[in-house]
């Protein structure tokens, strides 16, 4: 059964894999509703579980539960997200947004980035530790290395077109076996590289898809984009902590 309201444009999607929060994902999902508010938000879980107390404060969420199996770690969790499965279930919005309990909304910007017509959009991202936390000295240094790399569009705060990933999943499971990695890494680094799937996602440059989000040294991509805070950030609790605590307060 798909859920939403016809010609809706955007719901935004929680994943959760436990009936309660730690202090900061509480934190993160306050934030979340109340920045927003105006779309529905919908909290993906397993079936199994019984949301707890800590969800009783925001009776206006809905939720949709998958088969237990997918919640059972991050090779589950990809799994889930590269499956048809998941996207058919929200065919009755054009986008959603996939919005991690480690990541953080600043302001409500979800319809300026639905416009802008991108398939996917996700914070900017290396996979290689030296770039995890440069300091903001190395704004060139971290810029270099993306321009000179496929990057990922992290997957924790991103936006999705649902018919689009929908078609791309066809194509990919036509001319490919079964992904075997991070989800977010087959609709961004793969999406790039593979033919003929770079034809079927419309991404974002770097450039601008770190004002969507930071995720990895978040104080270099600062002097990046001139001390302007992005939508959102992800993995702000794993990334350079000190930086986001001049802008993300832990006693809410």
């Amino acid at each position: 059964m798909k859920i939403g309201q016809e010609n809706a444009s955007v719901a935004i999607v929680v994943p959760v894999y436990r009936p309660d929060l730690t202090p900061n994902e509480l934190i993160s999902l306050k934030q979340c509703i109340q920045v927003l508010s105006n779309y529905p938000i919908i909290i993906v879980k397993p079936e199994k579980m019984e949301l707890g107390s800590d969800f009783n404060a925001f009776p206006s969420i809905q939720q949709v539960s998958f088969p237990d199996d997918y919640f059972n770690g991050i090779d589950a969790y990809n799994r889930l997200l590269t499956s048809l499965t998941f996207y058919e279930r929200f065919l009755s919005y054009q986008y959603i947004l996939i919005c991690q309990l480690d990541a953080y909304v600043f302001r409500d910007e979800l319809a300026v980035w639905c416009k802008k017509g991108y398939d996917y959009i996700g914070a900017p991202s290396l996979h290689q530790p030296k770039y995890d936390a440069l300091g903001p000295d190395s704004k060139k240094e971290f810029a270099d290395a993306l321009s000179a790399n496929r990057v990922v569009l992290n997957g924790g705060f991103s936006l999705r077109r649902v018919e689009a990933f929908i078609r791309y999943l066809k194509i990919y499971n036509f001319f490919y076996p079964q992904w075997k990695g991070n989800e977010d890494m087959l609709f961004s680094q793969e999406a790039t590289r593979l033919i003929p799937m770079k034809l079927f996602l419309k991404l974002p440059a770097w450039e601008e898809a770190l004002q969507f989000a930071f995720e990895k040294s978040p104080a270099a991509t600062y002097e990046l984009t001139n001390h302007q805070l992005p939508f959102a950030c992800h993995a702000w609790e794993r990334y350079d902590p000190a930086f986001w605590s001049g802008f993300i307060s832990v006693n809410q």
